[in-house]
């Protein structure tokens, strides 16, 4: 996981105003981060996956108030 993939996710949890959202931001982080200790290409892609899929809805969190 790359300087700028980790600054990604931070700014979509810190830019959501739900707790909730904000919570499971922090719960994916940790996952990605105990996924990140077996680092392989397998599982860099599944990164890529889940990284991508949390952007989705983080992002669709923020366009509704």
């Amino acid at each position: 996981m790359t300087k700028d993939e980790t600054l990604l996710v931070f700014t979509l949890v810190v830019s959501s105003s739900s707790v909730s959202v904000f919570l499971f931001g922090i719960l994916l982080f940790m996952v990605l981060i105990s996924a990140t200790r077996d680092f392989r290409e397998r599982t860099k892609s599944k990164l890529v996956k889940i990284m991508i899929w949390a952007g989705t809805v983080l992002g669709s969190f923020d366009r509704f108030p």
